[in-house]
């Protein structure tokens, strides 16, 4: 198994718009795309050590496989348009992925 982060710094108080940005993206995702290959999804943000304009939006997938095969659509159709209302956001060259494998659950 394994944990796919995204990770993203957002303007500070801008927090409830972007999650809510979010929230939408992964209703659509898990039900319009592949990313419904993943287990589990969640939303998570910055409070004690890290700055609260930090987001990460966390999937769970059984496979590197699924994760790959997930993003093959997220530059197309419904999600385009999240991903426009969320670019005005996103600080510039904070988003990035970490993937982690899970070992003991």
């Amino acid at each position: 198994m394994y944990v796919c982060q995204w990770h993203i710094d957002i303007p500070f108080g801008k927090q409830s718009e972007v999650v809510q940005i979010m929230k939408d993206w992964l209703k659509d995702s898990t039900t319009g795309s592949e990313f419904k290959r993943a287990v589990n999804h969640r939303i998570l943000v910055g409070h004690v050590g890290k700055s609260a304009s930090h987001l990460i939006v966390e999937h769970t997938f059984e496979s590197l496989a699924d994760f790959e095969i997930a993003l093959t659509g997220m530059g197309s159709g419904p999600f385009k348009q999240h991903a426009e209302k969320l670019a005005p956001y996103v600080v510039p060259g904070s988003q990035h992925w970490e993937i982690l494998r899970i070992l003991v659950a």
